[in-house]
């Protein structure tokens, strides 16, 4: 069942609660309206007829609404005519039965001084109940049609309210299949209005996450592919050409013995040749001080190489349990660290480097914080248009769960401060 016709029903059923307490009310209303007015009609006989009764005094009882002369009896005669609860017409029975004063309170005995005569006055209270339906039935009636206009309006009134849930509803499908396009108007209701605002921000959001998330599947195509093309142009230009040359080596020692001391010494440079290139291979592959001694003993040998090689001068600075902390995100902190470090020598004509990591504590949460410094000449973070490098730096920390920032302006020195979280096997 919709919500519209929910409301209805809730809405219809205590309108006809309040239509069944205000039809009792009512009813009551007019049980205590008929006893009062017959018990001051009968009160208004007695002081007319006083202590001497006389047929001139009964005749003038006659003029008096809703009373009439019963009969006049011996006194401890029982008659009780003129008590019955009779009919009255266009009255419901049911109505009379409940409104109607009992006997007792119908009938008044007036005895004279003069003698045993007795008179008894008979209230009669049909018309007060006439005019007690009339009134109960109107009342009762306007209560009906207030519930009937009632629930008309309200269906009017939340079917025109709760029209934008079919288009959200609609939108929502769309989404679901993939139409990020779809965007919803604004609504007159405040509360539908802001329903509309979040949607179409969520479908901008979902399209620009399908749209990186393409773009993140060209480039680690891209990135397949240029992996591939570099490691076979290094098997060729390496590993091909070595063997050619150590074949035509072996060749030349079978026909001279003369050479062959000389063509095993170049065969021995060959080989120890290829060594240095495959190392450098499986190193760009697979850091192997990683793998086997952990996240410090490769940085301080990854820091150590680039300051041979670059002659830059790099500050590391490590807490005791890096590699308990860094668990399975040690292979990014390796790589973002090999990154920048590439990227400082290519872009910021820096000096000195400062790589530091260090465990805090935000929210009740454990990080892991990698900070590294240079003394440049820095950039525009706003102009400058971000290479692979920094890409594929903010790519690993997003991968990972962190928060990634830069900081940098021309003249200055460059930051790059990222947050890595400890997983609970590391706390």
């Amino acid at each position: 069942m919709s919500l519209r016709y929910r409301l209805n029903l809730v809405i219809l059923a205590v309108c006809l609660f309040a239509v069944l307490l205000g039809s009792v009310a009512a009813v009551i209303n007019a049980r205590q309206s008929v006893l009062e007015e017959i018990s001051s009609t009968l009160a208004l006989a007695e002081k007319l007829l006083g202590e001497e009764l006389n047929s001139k005094q009964v005749d003038s009882l006659n003029r008096i609404r809703h009373l009439r002369v019963n009969a006049v009896f011996n006194e401890g005669n029982s008659d009780k005519s003129g008590l019955e609860g009779d009919s009255i017409e266009g009255v419901p029975q049911f109505f009379i039965q409940f409104v109607r004063p009992s006997n007792n309170q119908l009938s008044y005995w007036l005895e004279a001084k003069s003698g045993d005569r007795v008179l008894r006055l008979v209230a009669d209270p049909s018309d007060e109940i006439i005019e007690a339906w009339r009134e109960t039935s109107i009342f009762i009636a306007l209560l009906v049609l207030m519930t009937i206009l009632i629930s008309f309006s309200v269906f009017f009134v939340t079917g025109r309210a709760l029209k934008p849930v079919d288009q959200i509803l609609e939108a929502f499908s769309e989404l679901e299949k993939g139409g990020y396009e779809k965007r919803l108007p604004s609504f007159n209701l405040p509360e539908f209005s802001r329903i509309s605002k979040a949607f179409n921000h969520m479908a901008i959001m979902l399209a620009q996450t399908q749209q990186e998330n393409r773009r993140l599947t060209q480039k680690t195509l891209q990135v397949r592919e240029n992996e591939r093309r570099y490691l076979a142009r290094e098997l060729h230009d390496e590993l091909g050409q070595s063997l050619s040359a150590i074949k035509a080596l072996s060749a030349s020692a079978k026909q001279s013995q003369e050479s062959l001391s000389e063509s095993l010494d170049k065969i021995a440079d060959i080989c120890d040749h290829l060594f240095d290139v495959v190392r450098n291979m499986m190193r760009q592959l697979s850091p192997p001080l990683l793998n086997e001694f952990g996240l410090q003993v490769a940085l301080e040998e990854l820091v150590e190489r680039w300051q041979q090689q670059s002659g830059l001068t790099v500050s590391l600075q490590l807490p005791d349990a890096i590699d308990a902390l860094a668990g399975d995100n040690a292979i990014h902190l390796y790589r973002i660290v090999q990154e920048s470090l590439t990227n400082v020598l290519k872009h910021s004509g820096a000096k000195r480097i400062l790589v530091e990591l260090l465990e805090i504590e935000r929210g009740g949460a454990c990080f892991i914080q990698l900070k590294i410094v240079d003394d440049g000449r820095g950039f525009d973070v706003n102009e400058v248009e971000w290479g692979g490098g920094l890409v594929g730096i903010k790519e690993r920390v997003e991968s990972a769960n962190g928060r990634f920032s830069l900081i940098s302006k021309l003249g200055e020195a460059c930051q790059l401060i990222l947050l890595l979280p400890v997983s609970d096997q590391h706390g």
